[in-house]
């Protein structure tokens, strides 16, 4: 046998001994084959040869068995699915439930003007203004509505990643993949749009509202904030690049939602209230708030100390918390003012418009939130 024809791998020769040793190269080869279209010709070239080789020189097969195990070289081929980090979409579920729970309660107060707890001094003034409308509704409401789609998506998304793979359908259908390329969309769309709302409010509070502190609106822009951090690094090159129109049209559309039906904007009166808080002639006349609680004899002695000490409390008549302070000191202690009783200065005693300028007092000891 010449060297060219024992170097080809279909080669068969009489010589029996060469014919055995090159089929037992080939079947190496045969196995570490890792395509199946080659794995079968090269199967099909080392049957030919084999049968051009006298029986006695043929090797024994072993007895086949159920139990005997597979090749250690055989390669498996599946479909190939990148297994997401579940931890990460856990964790955008769990931001999304804290979205949805704080958005909810403000939406409660908002609706049913029920009482709102607040850590710091500013919620009132901020939650009460025009830019806590949208449309004329509580925006609120619509983080609610945000916070609760981007919770559904994520854990949507994981349960579509997670389901497992049956040898009848190794390969995903169309349709299932198409289901999570929109659930990725729609969550991509969702975050963007609650990081961009968070953004244009946190830069309101400090332009419109400077000095106060909305521990809502705070939190609120910290979980949305957060939630685009663990997004953006839950996704791979491939999906930034899948996903920046959706992130980039979730981010326009809030935008452009907050600008129609924002203070000042075309679609603002559309819904309840929303000309009243936003008309340039709406004037809120003067009306002290109506303290009902009796004053202590404790709370009296120390509005007489405060006052003798110079102390200032300085409030706004519609500010909820100033009227809770005066209730804690009691109506003996309030009205009782001139008496060296509770010191207390109104900085908007002639009622309260756009552009209504500070009480004098208040102007000079630079009052910008209430109580001061």
């Amino acid at each position: 046998m010449s060297l060219a024809t024992r170097r080809s791998m279909g080669s068969v020769s009489c010589s029996g001994r060469h014919v055995i040793q090159h089929n037992t190269y080939a079947a190496s080869r045969c196995k570490g084959t890792i395509w199946p279209a080659a794995a079968t010709t090269c199967r099909s070239r080392m049957t030919t040869a084999i049968r051009g080789t006298p029986s006695d020189e043929l090797p024994s097969a072993p007895s086949l068995s159920e139990d005997s195990p597979a090749p250690p070289n055989v390669i498996q081929i599946e479909e190939p699915n990148r297994n997401i980090n579940t931890s990460n979409y856990r964790a955008l579920a769990a931001l999304a439930s804290v979205g949805l729970a704080e958005t909810a309660y403000l939406t409660y107060a908002k609706l049913f003007d029920a009482p709102l707890v607040c850590p710091t001094n500013g919620c009132d003034s901020v939650l009460n203004s025009p830019y806590a409308q949208l449309f004329g509704l509580p925006l609120s409401l619509f983080g609610m509505l945000a916070y609760g789609t981007v919770g559904i998506l994520a854990v949507s998304y994981m349960m579509q990643q997670q389901q497992p793979t049956t040898p009848a359908s190794a390969t995903p259908s169309a349709t299932s993949a198409t289901a999570r390329r929109l659930t990725s969309w729609g969550l991509t769309a969702g975050v963007a749009a609650l990081a961009t709302t968070s953004a244009v409010l946190v830069s309101l509070l400090h332009s419109r509202f400077p000095g106060s502190s909305c521990a809502w609106c705070l939190l609120s822009a910290a979980t949305s904030t957060a939630l685009a951090v663990t997004l953006a690094t839950s996704m791979s090159g491939r999906e930034w690049r899948d996903n920046a129109l959706a992130g980039l049209g979730g981010a326009l559309t809030a935008a452009a939602l907050l600008f129609l039906g924002g203070p000042g904007g075309p679609l603002a009166a559309a819904g309840s209230g929303g000309s009243v808080l936003i008309d340039d002639n709406f004037f809120l006349e003067y009306q002290a708030p109506t303290i009902t609680s009796p004053s202590s004899p404790r709370a009296l002695a120390l509005s007489r100390r405060l006052a003798a000490a110079g102390a200032r409390m300085y409030g706004a008549f519609w500010c909820s918390h100033c009227a809770e302070q005066k209730e804690e000191f009691g109506v003996q202690a309030v009205e009782g003012q001139g008496d060296g009783g509770f010191p207390y200065v109104e900085c908007f005693p002639n009622g309260w418009r756009r552009g209504e300028p500070l009480a004098p007092a208040c102007e000079a000891a630079g009052v910008r939130n209430f109580p001061t």
